[in-house]
């Protein structure tokens, strides 16, 4: 019987752990895992999947998670779906009314960029093909955390047969949301919408006694197959091994809440055992069927007002907008900083950036001087977020401690590389890329931030290869929320046109970058040591060894501003960085662009 059709009839029960009870079983073999295991002696699979039958289940899930180095997943993929089916075979042979439905499993890939992207797609199409040939046409994605890659995985599914079905279950935190971003009940929106998948549910993350609080508040728009695998308990570790909690009786409490919310299928992951399973089975036996799910009443349409930003507010009328990086400090002393601070809010600028570690050499931390600044100056505050430095968990924390400290506006990078002398010293962390990031944050401002949220910008390469290449990348970063862009400096007439044309292509709000080269010796250097930043031959010419620091800066500023007025056919502002903390003199070149309008 095709497993939706068994769902019709009664609430199905999937097993339990793999990875930790096979730990637990062999303890000393932890370090190579139970996919591994596949590999040299893949009876201990079957002896689980066994256990696991025994103790109940009707849906086994093969154990794989997660592809092992040195095999192809077509070849993982066959030993993994023989394993299980020796041990249904087992099982039938028991009992031959009984049905068992073995489901092929894919846990998530991390990637950071397109290239990246494209080499996880093809792990999954590959993994795909392994299991339809193999016989199987139950497919389970676990712990996902991505609603648009689990999407285009059922996609290519489906495509090999209406008749494959799919399960995507997800991972969540204690407070509701996914390491992407999205809330428990926006999820469940989406999902319930998505042709192609045809059960989904919540895996992972939490222990029973969270996951029957997070699918108590849910709200389906229509009826579904739903599907809730909570962890034994949240993971310690205790002398080198991961431990879980081990009162199935607890666990099978919160189990019996959990199906009062009219849950299609239950299992169990992380901690749990056959034991595990057993007690579920004979909860099933009080509870054999789905009781009703809450339905989301219809909506309203309404939406609350958005709290104003006057940055964004000025961007959307036409003004030009003038926005001004000071570097943050190398050391403890900021009271330079904030002296030039000052003097920009002396001549009215709209927006005070700060970057976030540039060329991967440590500065006071962006996020912190912006709160400094803001409260010090009352001034607008644009913290660069770069994705090297911090993992998924302190990117959300960062984006919370902004928010509750004033901050709403945010320029969203992936990050300089650390350079290749520190490599030995310094991880780049690279959860996310500048677009995925900004996804991310456009999640939080539709269900953290509702009403309020936080407005970003982000970085505009436009040297990086050809214009339309360059402007399918934007659309991508305006697709996930992006309101606007920042240059890198401009020096060339050639570098303003392509600017130009990027605006053309994408309708964006672009500022151009200006950076005033404050000597000779600053200019030879930006020309040769700055890859992917073009300053020509008769902006160093302008320059001369012997020139005072006036005559200079008076250079400085008179390049800058023709490149600005140049600029200000097609650019919705200006991002000026300042060298050296020479604010006086980007405050001159302020001055005389503001004069041009």
């Amino acid at each position: 019987m095709d497993i939706k059709e068994a769902l019709k009839e009664k609430i199905l029960l999937l097993d339990g752990a793999m990875g930790t009870y096979y730990e637990s079983k062999y303890p000393d073999e932890t370090a190579a895992g139970a996919e591994k295991a596949l590999l040299v002696c893949p009876e201990r699979i079957t002896q689980i999947h066994k256990e696991y039958l025994e103790a109940g289940a009707d849906v086994i899930r093969t154990d794989t998670f997660s592809l092992p180095e040195h095999i192809s997943p077509e070849e993982f993929t066959a030993l993994a779906v023989s394993a299980a089916g020796k041990a249904t075979e087992e099982a039938l042979k028991k009992d031959p009314d009984r049905t068992v439905y073995i489901a092929g499993v894919m846990g998530p890939v991390k990637y950071t960029d397109e290239q990246e992207e494209q080499e996880v797609i093809q792990y999954y199409k590959d993994m795909i093909n392994g299991f339809l040939k193999a016989g199987i046409h139950l497919f389970c994605m676990e712990t996902f955390g991505e609603y648009k890659m689990a999407s285009r995985i059922a996609g290519f599914i489906k495509e090999h047969g209406e008749e494959n079905t799919v399960i995507a279950n997800f991972s969540f935190n204690k407070m509701g949301y996914t390491h992407f971003g999205y809330s428990a009940n926006r999820l469940v929106r989406e999902l319930s919408g998505d042709e192609n998948i045809d059960i989904f549910g919540f895996n992972c993350g939490v222990g029973a006694a969270h996951m029957s609080r997070l699918v108590a508040d849910l709200e389906f728009p229509k009826e579904c197959y739903f599907c809730a695998m909570p962890n034994a308990g949240y993971q310690q570790e205790l002398t080198g091994r991961e431990m879980y909690g081990k009162d199935r009786h607890y666990f099978s409490d919160y189990m019996r809440t959990i199906l009062k919310s009219g849950v299609n299928l239950i299992g169990s992951c992380c901690g749990t055992t056959p034991e595990y399973t057993a007690q579920l089975r004979k909860l099933l036996k009080e509870h054999p069927t789905p009781e009703k799910k809450r339905f989301k009443a219809a909506d309203s349409g309404q939406k609350a007002a958005e709290r104003k930003n006057p940055w964004m507010e000025k961007l959307r009328r036409g003004e030009k907008v003038f926005a001004v990086e000071l570097d943050s400090p190398y050391g403890s002393d900021a009271e330079r900083f904030i002296e030039g601070a000052y003097l920009l809010k002396e001549e009215h600028v709209d927006m005070i950036t700060i970057s976030d570690s540039p060329m991967a050499k440590s500065r006071a931390e962006a996020v912190a001087m912006a709160i400094y600044v803001q409260h010090r100056t009352g001034m607008q505050v644009l913290p660069h977020i770069g994705c090297r430095d911090r993992n998924l968990v302190a990117l959300h924390s960062a984006f919370l401690g902004a928010h509750i400290n004033e901050i709403r506006n945010l320029l969203i990078i992936t990050g300089d590389p650390v350079a290749r002398e520190d490599r030995d010293k310094v991880t780049p962390v690279f959860d996310f890329n500048s677009i995925k990031l900004m996804e991310y944050l456009k999640h939080m401002n539709e269900e953290v931030f509702s009403g309020d949220p936080m407005y970003y910008g982000g970085a505009l390469n436009y040297a990086s290869g050809k214009p339309e290449l360059i402007a399918a990348r934007m659309e991508k970063k305006m697709a996930a929320g992006c309101s606007y862009f920042l240059t890198q400096p401009v020096y060339s007439d050639e570098d303003l046109e392509r600017i130009g044309k990027l605006k053309e292509l994408t309708g964006a709000k672009i500022l151009c970058g200006l950076m005033p080269l404050v000597s000779y010796k600053n200019a030879k250097f930006m020309q040769n040591e700055m890859p992917g930043i073009h300053v020509p031959q008769e902006i160093t010419d302008r320059y001369r060894p012997d020139m005072t620091r006036d005559e200079a800066e008076k250079t400085a500023v008179e390049v800058c501003t023709q490149i600005g007025q140049k600029a200000a056919e097609f650019t919705d502002g200006y991002y000026i960085m300042t060298p050296f903390h020479r604010v006086p003199m980007v405050n001159k070149i302020i001055k005389n662009l503001r004069k041009d309008r």
